[in-house]
Formats: structure tokens, C-alpha cells, sequence
């Protein structure tokens, strides 16, 4: 039948179809791999731009390197080799397909913050000692580095579009810039005099490497106000602070906006204010809204700001500074889906380093939801990379996604899901989001799912919420003492990165008791449903979070994510 359409017409359909499908078509027929054969290039550009790979047609093959870093077009030749490539990739997020462990030992010891640009190749960390180091991704060496007495202890960096960001002491920002993507457009007077001096220590330090991975100074940034956690995305550097929000142009290095207040809104009956009461129903407004508290991470798109605080999750509106969402912590669930990751796994792919655990789900009904308050707080925050959903996590191993978090208050509690990653009382580290794909690490161990799988029983509400989801685990980060002390976790598109001991990494690889015992501790946190706690005379219940330590709401220090 086909082979009596145009070529034209036959290809435009063949562009409906996924590779698995079209990779098939030659062994069906000589015909069939004639016409695959002689319009391999056209069959598979179309492929590419139909799968979302790239925008449109109208990107050419030699584009992709400005699309794409070396590591994700490593064996890519033509369109067929990239649509592989990136069915590769895929399939090993979802532990489908090989992967691997890597050790970048150039990056120094005692590492505190990381920032990857696989595009040009490059790690930067900051250490708990103090310094900056940047390292190349393919030779593991070190390319460029900041003193320790200059860059502080604990510093907490930010980076995006060749722009880096690190905190000074007294709560100033310093912005460099790659070198090879230096323009002398920058406000010379806002350069700081010790900026000029240990650039030109750091360019003859590591002059061999020049330019790759080394910065120029961009600008010193005078904060207002007292400051604590901050984010960048490009172009936008966010800053919060106890009771304002400052909003930075980093090219320009001006101040463009000042959300305030951000503790107590201004008017809190606003209609742009959606409100979320502390026990159900989700969506009943309360009187006033409560303190935001002590900050403990913020985000940025060009649309919203997005603060976690002791006491909330809230939301603002940069065009018109208002808050437009308010979620208090204090709840024992949050939405009408519920996910616990089971002990019970897929059969591990050989050669991948993930294990995919299925997800025990419930549905939630608001009016037979508990009006039990569990204290608890948010303590990281991500947009999706379409702007229209939220991914929260809280204190207790428990991650928060809400769906299309602009469109109101209506079904707002069916718009939300809550998944829980083990023992409550296991502590929560870090939360990275990289397009599709969601990295929490707590005290249980490191996890991935993909944020399209946990929306899709919403997109389809005929789907079984039995192991509906699977969530991927890195069995050999489990060991708690170390999660406890991880201080950083990023997403990359072929990658995830972290702070870890790699002498402990290679004894998990060659150890099977250790191994066993690494396995034994999460099926406890699997399948240890019990909530240790006790209550406060308001009938409240406050978790003991790891060790016996508690974490209360009046609590001052409850953070354990901010940035100084």
C-alpha cells in the first residue's frame, strides 16, 4: 500500500512512528529498507524534531554541538546515531539501559557545592575549608581555581550561562564570567579592586589551561539588607532575605525588583492570593496567612519567585508582587495521590547502576482526609522546566508536586501528589530537577522518577495507581552516615553529580556483604511505615527526624538549607 504513495507523503508518515518502529521497517521487506536506505537522513531529522530532540527541522546536524554537550553526542555521526543516542539516555534514567559510576578526584576533597556545564566541559566545587575549583569533565584535571582565604567556607555557589555566583562574607555577591564568554560590556565600577587581584594570580596559576574553565570578573553585588538563600537562572539572580525578595539582572548587574513583605502578605483576602488552610479542605481560605519563618531555599523563573520557609511553601507573582500560593507544611498529606516506594523491584538491566522500585499508591478522599498536623517544613523547591508545575520537598523524606500550581484554588487537592521516600524520620538532603527527570537524596538513599510518570494517573484516571509508579534507586549511595553528610546534588542531561567518598564507592563494588547490608537497610526504610513522634498539648505531632531530634515549628534553626 505505502509503496504506492509518494516518497514525500510516505515519509511524512513514517515520521509518526518511534525508532523502535522504523528500525524494524527494513527487515520487513527490500522495498521497505530501499526507501529507509536512500532517505535515512530525512526519515530520522524528522524523528528527531517529532520527539521533542530539537525545536524543528529548520535545526541542521551541525547545529547540534550548540545544542548538546560532547558527553551526550559521544558516537553521534549522523540523525540516526543522535535519535539512538538519545533513546540511550533515556532508558538509562529509568534504569532500562547501561550506565556507569565516574570519580572526579580533581575536584578536590572535602567538597561542599557543585555546578556542572557539560557543554563546556567543566565542574566547579566549593570546599567546607573554603576555595573554588574548576575541573575538566573529560581529563579530570584542574583548569582554574580561588584561594581558600578568598573564597569562604561553605560557600554556596549558583551558576548558569557562563555566569558563576558565590556568596562573600557579609552576604555580598560575586558574579564572574568564562573567560571565552567575556565582554568588556560590564559596569567597570562595579568590579571589586580584590577581584582584579586574584584573577590575574589565578590566570598565571593556571595559565597553560587558558581559556577553558577560567573566569574574569563580572561584578561585587551590595546587598540591600541582610541575605541568606539565593538562586540564579539565567538572566535572574534571586535573593531572599527576612522579609524581601530582591531581584538582580545579573548581565546588567542591576536591581530590577524588590518583592516585600514576603513574611506576612499585604493583603492576604486579595484575590490574586490562593490560600491553602492548614487542615482540609485544601482549598478553604483561612483569616490571615501565617509567617513564612526563617528561609531555607528559594527559586526563580521570569514568571513567579518561589520561597520555602519554616512554616510554608509560598509563591508570588513578579508581575504584580503578589502572593498567588500559600502551601503550610503542618499537613499529614498533601493531594489525593499518595506514593510509597516499595522494597519490591524490577529485575536490575544488566549493566545499569539503577534498580527500579515499584510505588505502593492510594487515592485520597479530602473529606475523610486527616486533620492530624504533622510539623514539618519545606525545604527545597523547583519549577519544572515548562513553568506549570511545582516540585517541593519537605523535611521528612517527603516530596510535594502540584500540578499547573497557577490554575486557582479548584481541584487544587486533585492536582497534587505526594510521595514518600522511605522512613519519615529519615532526613531530606537535596532535591534536583533537570527537564523530566526528579533526583532527591535524603538519609534512606538516592532516588530518580520521572515527573511525567507521577502526572500521568492524572492525565489518564482510568491508569491503577498499584505500581502505576517506579522510582529508580542507586543502591550503592544508601549508607546513611555519608547521605547525612551530602551537601549537594545536581542534574545534568547525562548525568547526575554529588559529593561522596570514592574509596567507599569502590569497597561497595567489590564488598557482597557490604553490599547486603546497603540492601537490608533500605528494605527497614521501605517498609517501616511507623511515624516516631510525640505530641505538643495542641494535640500537634512534631517527627523525630533521625536520632531523636526533633524538629519544631517555633524552631529558629530549622533549616538545613541555607546559605550565608
Amino acid at each position: 500500500m505505502f509503496n504506492q504513495l509518494p516518497t514525500e507523503l510516505t515519509l511524512s508518515v513514517l515520521s509518526f512512528l518511534d525508532l523502535s518502529c522504523i528500525s524494524v521497517l527494513p527487515l520487513v521487506c527490500k522495498s521497505w529498507k530501499y526507501l529507509i536506505d536512500e532517505n535515512e537522513s530525512t526519515v530520522y531529522h524528522r524523528l528527531a524534531a517529532r520527539c521533542g530532540y530539537i525545536h524543528s527541522t529548520a535545526v541542521v546536524f551541525n547545529q547540534l554541538p550548540s545544542l548538546y554537550s560532547a558527553k551526550s553526542l559521544a558516537s553521534v555521526t549522523n540523525w540516526k546515531s543522535f535519535c539512538q543516542r538519545r533513546v540511550h539516555i533515556s532508558k538509562s534514567w529509568v534504569g532500562k539501559a547501561s550506565s556507569h559510576y565516574v570519580s572526579y578526584p580533581s575536584s578536590g576533597s572535602k567538597v561542599h557545592r557543585i555546578k556542572v556545564d557539560e557543554k563546556a566541559g567543566i565542574i566547579i566545587t566549593s570546599f567546607r575549608d573554603g576555595g573554588l575549583c574548576v575541573s575538566d569533565l573529560t581529563d579530570n584535571q584542574v583548569l582554574w581555581s580561588l584561594p581558600k582565604p578568598y573564597v569562604k567556607q561553605f560557600a554556596h555557589l549558583e551558576y548558569g550561562e557562563g555566569f558563576l555566583i558565590f556568596d562573600r562574607p557579609g552576604g555580598d555577591k560575586e558574579v564572574w564570567r568564562l573567560a571565552s564568554d567575556y565582554t568588556s560590556t560590564t559596569v567597570q565600577s562595579k568590579i571589586h579592586p580584590d577581584q582584579v587581584n586574584v584573577s590575574e594570580e589565578a590566570f598565571y596559576g593556571h595559565a597553560a589551561t587558558y581559556p577553558q574553565g577560567h573566569f574574569k570578573p563580572w561584578a561585587v553585588l551590595k546587598m540591600p539588607i541582610a541575605t541568606s538563600a539565593f538562586r540564579f537562572v539565567y538572566p535572574t539572580l534571586l535573593v531572599g532575605a527576612r522579609d524581601h525578595a530582591f531581584l538582580w539582572d545579573i548581565p546588567s548587574c542591576k536591581l530590577t525588583q524588590t518583592i516585600t513583605p514576603i513574611q506576612e502578605p499585604e493583603d492576604p483576602s486579595s484575590a490574586f492570593a490562593v490560600v491553602l488552610s492548614s487542615a482540609p479542605p485544601f482549598d478553604a481560605a483561612i483569616p490571615r496567612l501565617g509567617r513564612l519563618g526563617n528561609l531555607n531555599y528559594v527559586d526563580v523563573d521570569h514568571k513567579h519567585v518561589f520561597i520555602c520557609g519554616v512554616s510554608a511553601l509560598r509563591v508570588f507573582s513578579r508581575a504584580t508582587g503578589k502572593c498567588i500560593l500559600d502551601v503550610p507544611s503542618a499537613r499529614q498529606e498533601f493531594g489525593s495521590r499518595k506514593f510509597s516506594v516499595l522494597y519490591e523491584s524490577e529485575r536490575q538491566t544488566k549493566g545499569a547502576v539503577l534498580v527500579n522500585h515499584y510505588a505502593d499508591g492510594e487515592v485520597l478522599d479530602v473529606s475523610s482526609s486527616s486533620r492530624l498536623r504533622i510539623i514539618d517544613e519545606f525545604i527545597a523547591v523547583h519549577v519544572s522546566s515548562c513553568g506549570r508545575h511545582l516540585v517541593a520537598m519537605l523535611a521528612s523524606s517527603r516530596v510535594v508536586i502540584i500540578e499547573n500550581f497557577q490554575s486557582g484554588p479548584s481541584s487544587l487537592y486533585n492536582r497534587m501528589v505526594h510521595i514518600q521516600l522511605g522512613l519519615v524520620q529519615s532526613r531530606s538532603k537535596y532535591l534536583a530537577i533537570h527537564n523530566d527527570h526528579v533526583a532527591v537524596a535524603n538519609n534512606n538513599g538516592l532516588f530518580i522518577f520521572s515527573l511525567s510518570a507521577v502526572l500521568e494517573p492524572r492525565v489518564n484516571p482510568s491508569t491503577s495507581l498499584s505500581r502505576s509508579l517506579v522510582i529508580s534507586r542507586a543502591p550503592f549511595f544508601g549508607y546513611h552516615l555519608y547521605m547525612s553528610n551530602l551537601t549537594c546534588l545536581q542534574l545534568s542531561d547525562t548525568g547526575l553529580y554529588l559529593n561522596w567518598d570514592p574509596s567507599y564507592l569502590e569497597f561497595c563494588h567489590e564488598d557482597e556483604d557490604e553490599q547486603g547490608r546497603l540492601h537490608a537497610l533500605f528494605r527497614m526504610s521501605a517498609t517501616d511505615r511507623e511515624i516516631r513522634h510525640f505530641r505538643t498539648p495542641t494535640g500537634d505531632m512534631i517527627i523525630m527526624l533521625d536520632e531523636g531530634m526533633a524538629m519544631a515549628a517555633c524552631s529558629k534553626h530549622a533549616a538545613y538549607f541555607t546559605y550565608s
